[in-house]
């Protein structure tokens, strides 16, 4: 085999990566036929106009999701953070679950927005 039918070979088993992926979605007539009508108003396709009005809709929320790894530095000082609460406890745990105590505070701020 030569080294080109070899590298032949390995691109064929390999999956390609695709910059696009199918979204198979159902919709009411009337939105399509809105759609449609956005979509020619503003002299774009169907699938143009689309990808646009998705791409502008999740913009804020995509950051959300890249994660950034944090620096070593970081996490150095929130393990001598995590050290120093363990010493100033007595090693001894929080008594109260800290999932219920961001409820209660939560529940707190809501009552007090409510009443503003």
């Amino acid at each position: 085999m030569t080294q080109e039918e070899h590298d032949s070979d390995d691109k064929m088993s390999l999956p390609k990566a695709r910059s696009h992926i199918t979204i198979d979605i159902t919709v009411s007539r009337e939105l399509y036929h809105r759609i449609r009508i956005a979509a020619k108003l503003n002299n774009l396709s169907l699938k143009e106009y689309i990808e646009h009005t998705l791409g502008e809709a999740v913009a804020g929320e995509a950051s959300l999701t890249q994660h950034r790894p944090m620096p070593r530095e970081a996490i150095e000082r929130l393990r001598e953070i995590r050290e120093k609460i363990r010493q100033d406890r007595g090693g001894k745990p929080f008594e109260e679950d800290s999932a219920e105590l961001i409820r209660q505070k939560r529940e707190e701020r809501s009552q007090y927005l409510e009443e503003l």
